[in-house]
């Protein structure tokens, strides 16, 4: 019977393999000695092994059936059977020395998943994380449902840019710690597995811990200050630390929150729904560079450039922010005039009707602070929807709705109206080379 794998050092505490983190079942060894589960000479050094025998001689149905850790599932019972190394309950399940509980460690799966988590694909990703349900909270407070995310679309990757692959090498150091005479033991070990004869203990004994994390996040997702503030109450924000970030929060908090939810698509109605730009690897630091060669001054923040467009298309993409810009500024002073004037007339209406008039302008006021631009087609959507919500106001309450305003054409990406956003003008394809039109949605390389 293969298992999952936990540690060994002293006396040892069960806390539940799947447990959620600071949910600590029970103490189940609480009147056991040491030497219960723990036998070998290193014992003084925290090295002790944990024979499977041990284990087994209480726990003879293997454990439960299936497990959770973090947010991943799987078969707790044979885990890892015809595996290329024998799992052992010990590999796992480990404590630090003394009187620590025990615990699940997630450094063994990512070593012996290790061409999995390697990959950097979703797909390699789902393996394990299937359809994690839980929600983490963003820099700016956002809570982002991962449960709501379009899974193969996005990919993981695209949030969770750079995940530590795990180091299999374990160095002569750690070696050490149970072997005196290393020159004896490298003319030995050369060339084997030496797994089968390390069993009894975790494998993070040997190999290092924390194998498998996140070491960075997309800006997106995780706005640092200084990327876009570089002098700020006369402080040098540029050499900031957590500690600097954490104090800018107390009064800053949340600032860009709407930004986030807009770019990631999070809708009022809690609908998930990415920006197309943030799906094709766009961030922040896409588009908010240096301005001119003179640069911002150090208490200016870097603010969005037309001319990082140029960076990934062709020069004449500098004159779409302008034509987004624009095209949102109409759309939206035409929506909050129809919204403010179904508000007006419909505010002695019931709560069904006021209902839909609130959830219309949560629309609107998502786009007004977040700038449209930011997702253009969940901006024009959620302006189009709160016309429609408005309209049903009308109905509801046995009016008949006013004509709706012109919101121009809908920016579909591969159509003309994708750039072409502002609302009045003209398309003059003569005025582009035909070659231009006919690759433009091939970013320059």
């Amino acid at each position: 019977m293969g298992r999952v794998l936990l540690i060994a050092s002293a006396a040892l505490w069960l806390a539940g393999c799947g447990e959620p983190a600071g949910e600590a079942r029970a103490d189940g060894h609480a009147d056991l000695a040491c030497a219960a589960c723990h036998q070998g000479p290193r014992g003084e050094r925290g090295r002790a092994t944990v024979p499977e025998a041990r284990c087994t001689s209480c726990h003879d149905d293997g454990g439960p059936g299936a497990v959770q850790v973090a947010t991943v599932s799987f078969p707790h019972r044979d885990h890892g059977d015809g595996g290329p190394i024998e799992t052992t309950c010990a590999g796992c399940h480990t404590h630090a020395s003394g009187d620590e509980p025990l615990h699940a460690s997630v450094d063994a799966c990512a070593l012996c998943h290790l061409n999995d988590v390697s990959t950097g694909e979703g797909q390699s990703c789902r393996l394990c994380h299937q359809q994690p349900d839980h929600a983490r909270l963003t820099s700016q407070g956002v809570a982002v449902s991962h449960s709501q995310l379009p899974w193969i679309e996005i990919g993981c990757v695209r949030c969770h840019y750079d995940v530590a692959d795990p180091p299999r090498e374990v160095p002569t150091t750690e070696c050490s710690q149970c072997h005196e005479d290393l020159d004896r033991l490298n003319a030995l070990a050369v060339g084997r597995d030496l797994h089968p004869i390390h069993g009894g203990l975790t494998c993070t004994a040997c190999h290092a811990e924390r194998t498998h994390e996140v070491n960075a996040m997309s800006s997106v997702v995780e706005l640092v200050c200084s990327d876009c503030h570089l002098r700020v109450h006369d402080m040098d924000v540029r050499s900031e630390t957590s500690e600097a970030i954490e104090l800018c929060a107390q009064c800053h908090q949340g600032v860009h929150a709407a930004q986030q939810r807009l770019i990631l698509g999070i809708r009022p109605d809690g609908a998930t729904t990415p920006s197309s730009k943030f799906l094709a690897g766009v961030t922040c630091r896409s588009c908010h560079v240096p301005g001119p060669a003179t640069g911002p001054q150090p208490t200016t923040a870097i603010r969005g450039q037309a001319t990082a467009c140029a960076g990934c298309h062709e020069q004449e993409y500098t004159r779409v922010l302008d034509w987004w810009l624009q095209g949102v500024r109409t759309r939206l002073t035409r929506t909050s005039a129809y919204l403010a004037t179904a508000e007006g007339q419909l505010a002695e209406a019931d709560d069904s009707v006021r209902a839909l008039l609130i959830s219309a302008r949560e629309m609107v006021s998502l786009v007004e602070s977040a700038g449209g631009h930011h997702n253009l087609e969940l901006s024009d959507r959620l302006m189009r929807e709160a016309i429609d919500l408005a309209v049903r106001a009308y109905r509801g309450s046995g009016r008949a709705p006013p004509r709706g305003p012109d919101l121009g054409r809908v920016p579909h990406a591969g159509l003309c109206s994708y750039c072409h956003y502002g609302t009045d003008d003209p398309w003059a394809l003569e005025r582009m080379p035909e070659d231009f039109h006919r690759n433009f949605m091939e970013p320059r390389r």
